[in-house]
């Protein structure tokens, strides 16, 4: 059976590759590059995503090395990959954001469009989520998206996915979050009112999903971007897609909830921990110094936990974010 995104078509036995516009510009559109393996044999249909946020460069490359690695003639089922989402962010080296309407495309996917006012609803971030979702996620009988440390953060090497309710989804959803090999694994609900995610779309779907994420400020580090295409590779054998007896982890630790800490104080921060770090309630766990040096505000842990994202740039307004704690679970 050949696999068909508009005019990209891979039949059996071939590896295709081109783009999927998703939108228009004044001067052209916006086309997202697009992978399809189409294996020799019958199997699973894994699609990927990265750049979805478009400065996570660690998910963009370990796709790319995915995507040149994997053979046709040795692959079981498919491969899709979406190789960047937010082509605009990327292209503009915007954090987070679609430049075009300063959307974060993974907090309205998967897209509105019917406009419930001149701004919000049906502008071109809705246009590119919903087009990924309807031609390309609802093709996926397993979903990864790939993320990285966006510019002013960083991150651990950890991996999440959303529960759908279905408890045979959701088994497979655990064990490719255990065999994505991240140091940190959460599972989650979907949140009423909050469900804008690529993967509660996934969950909304019955599909087994993860979020790996690897990566910091905005870099391309070759460790992060390996141990993404490890995680990949690693997943795909324990859905049996390739060769190979998938690797155990020798050790996780399972994460809950988080809270997040925003400064109250304008200034200058540092931090003295950094991501992957456990802190316990009442550490002090960085200052903020006004223009002269001078400290104006203690930062203290308000609870025991790991450090999830630390954000790393100095210049704070009061209630920028300065880190997210979840719950060490074991």
């Amino acid at each position: 059976m050949s696999i068909n995104i508009d005019n990209i078509k891979a039949n059996k036995g071939e590896k295709k590759t081109g783009f999927l516009t998703v939108a228009e510009m004044p001067t052209g559109t916006v086309d997202l590059p697009i992978t399809i393996i189409n294996g020799t044999k019958s199997g699973p249909i894994l699609v990927i995503t990265a750049g979805v946020h478009g400065c996570e460069y660690p998910g963009i490359r370990g796709a790319q090395i995915i995507a040149r690695e994997i053979k046709a003639s040795e692959l079981t089922g498919a491969l899709i990959i979406v190789h960047n989402v937010n082509v605009p962010g990327f292209v503009h080296q915007t954090a987070f954001y679609n430049p075009f309407d300063v959307t974060n495309l993974n907090r309205i996917w998967p897209g509105d469009l019917e406009s419930g006012g001149f701004y919000g609803a049906g502008s071109i971030s809705h246009l590119i989520a919903n087009t990924v979702y309807e031609k390309v996620q609802k093709k996926a009988t397993h979903y990864i998206d790939l993320h990285g440390g966006d510019l002013p953060e960083d991150c651990p090497h950890f991996s999440a996915c959303k529960m759908s309710g279905d408890s045979e989804v959701d088994d497979v959803s655990r064990a490719m979050v255990k065999y994505s090999l991240a140091k940190y694994i959460m599972t989650a609900t979907i949140s009423p009112g909050i469900s804008r995610t690529t993967t509660d779309s996934a969950a909304k779907l019955k599909i087994p999903n993860v979020l790996h994420e690897a990566g910091r400020a905005g870099l391309l580090e070759k460790e992060k971007a390996t141990k993404t295409a490890e995680a990949v590779r690693n997943i795909m054998k324990y859905l049996g897609m390739i060769e190979g007896k998938p690797i155990e982890p020798s050790k996780q630790i399972k994460i809950g909830s988080g809270v997040a800490i925003r400064a109250k104080h304008g200034g200058f921060f540092e931090s003295f921990v950094e991501a992957g770090d456990i802190v316990s309630e009442g550490q002090t766990i960085g200052k903020i110094y006004n223009v002269f040096g001078e400290t104006v505000e203690e930062v203290k842990a308000p609870k025991d936990g790991v450090i999830l994202i630390v954000g790393i740039r100095p210049p704070k307004c009061a209630g920028d974010s300065l880190y997210n704690i979840n719950d060490v679970v074991n």
